[in-house]
């Protein structure tokens, strides 16, 4: 199959403006638990917490795709930032839904499945440009859309923090998914193989 290297080249932008776009997002991520400590429920708060422990190992399993665990003790770290994250993120994700709060539970669940693909990304990289390559992409538009019709639906309904909040996250995994680009177009596979990545599950 044709590879698409021609056609989907990622603009040139200095390593120094994107790593400083990329930091000041995180930072304001941070900043988020505190507003949602005093504007928002306590649930948010942990909510947003678990998330963003799941932030950090993303952004430090994708900056790194093609290289190995420095160490078990590495391994180890990220998997119990990941054990923490997922049970903050799900648990808030049960409240959401037993209080009925749908808007919340609708973008926790999309959030979910976003990291479902990421995951996938990481470990079962895929052959850039094939058929499973489109097909996981378009699922991934799919979902990023759905966040941003929640975003767009606490913008119109008033919920400036939830929207303010949920246009931040979209950006931030932005960044990880420009991570993942990144390590896809600088390995051109043989049409048909799958490049594997070091990191092992």
């Amino acid at each position: 199959m044709r590879s698409l290297r021609g056609e989907a080249k990622m603009p040139r932008v200095s390593p120094k403006l994107f790593s400083a776009v990329k930091y000041t997002l995180y930072a304001l991520l941070a900043f988020n638990i505190w507003l949602y400590m005093q504007h928002g429920t306590l649930n948010e708060a942990i909510d947003s917490f678990g998330w963003v422990l799941l932030l950090i190992v993303f952004e430090w399993e994708t900056r790194a795709l093609d290289q190995d665990y420095l160490n078990g003790w590495e391994k180890v770290a990220i998997w119990a930032l990941q054990l923490i994250g997922y049970g903050l993120a799900i648990n808030a994700t049960r409240v959401y839904f037993q209080s009925g709060e749908w808007a919340d539970f609708t973008n926790a669940v999309l959030w979910l499945l976003v990291c479902a693909t990421i995951i996938y990304d990481v470990f079962i990289p895929g052959d850039f440009g094939s058929s499973e390559w489109r097909i996981r992409n378009a699922i991934k538009i799919g979902l990023y859309l759905g966040l941003v019709a929640v975003a767009i639906y606490w913008g119109v309904t008033g919920d400036w923090l939830d929207f303010y909040d949920a246009m931040l996250w979209i950006l931030c995994f932005f960044m990880v998914e420009l991570n993942i680009f990144k390590y896809e177009e600088s390995h051109d596979p043989t049409p048909g193989s799958i490049p594997s990545t070091d990191r092992q599950a």
